[in-house]
């Protein structure tokens, strides 16, 4: 049965988190998934929920809340996720982005590699990203709300309310170690737009904020 599910929004701490995961409840009742596998699996039509054995207790990855609804609402399992500065979180899932891309011709947006930052955000399917993933859930309805600013003291916090052991320390890749040398400043002019089309990540983060 599960018992827990995080759903990790891009570039928010969720590949520490897992390591955490998976010392807390052992490698064999982790379930992650990649973002690819689960449009895989729609195209095949199947939901996460076909494709998970009964060891497993938590799922995690970057996972849709519409993904793991029919779970939800029949086991009732405890939900996590993480938050991140909307700018800051733009930022860093372009520099992952564009670390991709390198040397990877076989990579569907191989020909965007070139993009500046400006021409990244302006891609409908870069916008809002935090909230495409949570779309159809409520705040109300997790457990805990973590942010990546507070990542080591909402884990002491989530421990304490899980009765976890205490996990080694697992750091995150920065996606700015894989950014380019010469970094594309972000002037005011740049800064507004990426504020103007993630207007919903910016309301929902404000509204994640009123939860801590």
């Amino acid at each position: 049965m599960v018992e827990l599910i995080f759903l990790h929004l891009p570039k928010t701490g969720g590949s520490s988190f897992l390591e955490v995961l998976k010392f807390s409840y052992g490698d064999k009742h982790v379930r992650h998934f990649e973002r690819d596998e689960c449009l895989e699996l729609q195209s095949r039509g199947l939901k996460i929920s076909d494709v998970i054995g009964p060891e497993i207790k938590v799922i995690h990855g970057h996972i849709r809340f519409k993904e793991i609804k029919d779970i939800y609402k029949k086991q009732r399992p405890k939900l996590i996720t993480f938050f991140r500065e909307p700018v800051e979180r733009v930022v860093s899932n372009y520099n992952w982005w564009k670390h991709t891309l390198k040397d990877n011709p076989a990579h569907p947006a191989y020909s965007r590699r070139n993009d500046s930052l400006s021409s990244y955000v302006g891609a409908k399917d870069t916008q809002n990203k935090m909230s495409y993933f949570l779309k159809g859930c409520s705040l109300k309805d997790f457990t805990y709300i973590g942010f990546l600013d507070s990542f080591e003291e909402d884990l002491q916090e989530i421990k304490k309310l899980f009765a976890w052991p205490e996990p080694p320390k697992f750091h995150e890749k920065k996606a700015e170690s894989f950014s380019p040398k010469s970094k594309e400043p972000l002037d005011d002019d740049l800064l507004k737009k990426i504020k103007r089309v993630n207007k919903k990540d910016l309301a929902l983060y404000q509204k994640a904020l009123s939860y801590r």
